[in-house]
C-alpha cells in the first residue's frame, strides 16, 4: 500500500501540479550504497535559513554519500543539495521544533510533538532517536 501512495505521490511532485503537495513534500534521490539502485523518496519537510529540513528514521539517509550532493525534488525543479545529518539531542531540538510547527503531521508520523511551551518534548525526542530519527538539513545548491 505504501508502495502504491510514494508512487502517486512521485508522480505528483514531479507534474505540473505539483503545487498541491511542494509545501510540504518534496522528494529526495539517493542511489543505493551496494546495490547502485536508484530510490525516489518523498519526504515532508521544512524551510529554515535557505535549508530544508526533513526528520526521518528511513533507511535512505544511510545512501547518502560524505562529501557527494543529493538530488531533490523540490518545488517542481530537480536540483542537487548538500546535506548534513544531525542526531545529538542537544542539536536535533531545534531544527525538530521548526519541522514540527511547519509540518505538524509530521509528530504523528514520528510520535514527537511540542510542549505547552512550544518546545520539543524531550522524552518524545529520546525515544525517537533511539528509534534512529535523525534531521537531515539540506542545501539546495540554487537557493546559495
Amino acid at each position: 500500500m505504501q508502495t502504491a501512495v510514494d508512487a502517486g505521490m512521485r508522480a505528483l511532485l514531479r507534474s505540473p501540479l505539483h503545487r498541491l503537495l511542494s509545501a510540504k513534500l518534496m522528494i529526495v534521490t539517493v542511489v543505493g550504497r551496494k546495490t547502485g539502485r536508484v530510490y525516489a523518496n518523498p519526504v515532508g519537510y521544512a524551510e529554515s535559513d535557505g535549508a530544508l529540513l526533513v526528520g526521518t528514521a528511513a533507511g535512505w539517509r544511510r545512501n547518502l554519500r560524505p562529501g557527494e550532493p543529493v538530488r531533490i525534488t523540490w518545488r517542481g525543479r530537480e536540483r542537487l543539495a548538500d546535506w548534513e545529518v544531525i542526531s545529538g539531542e542537544d542539536e536535533i531540538a531545534e531544527p525538530y521544533r521548526i519541522i514540527l510547527t511547519q509540518n505538524p503531521t509530521h509528530g504523528r508520523f514520528a510520535g514527537v510533538s511540542l510542549d505547552a511551551d512550544g518546545n520539543v518534548d524531550r522524552e518524545q525526542l529520546r525515544a525517537a532517536l533511539g528509534r534512529g530519527t535523525v534531521v537531515v538539513r539540506l542545501r539546495p545548491r540554487s537557493m546559495r
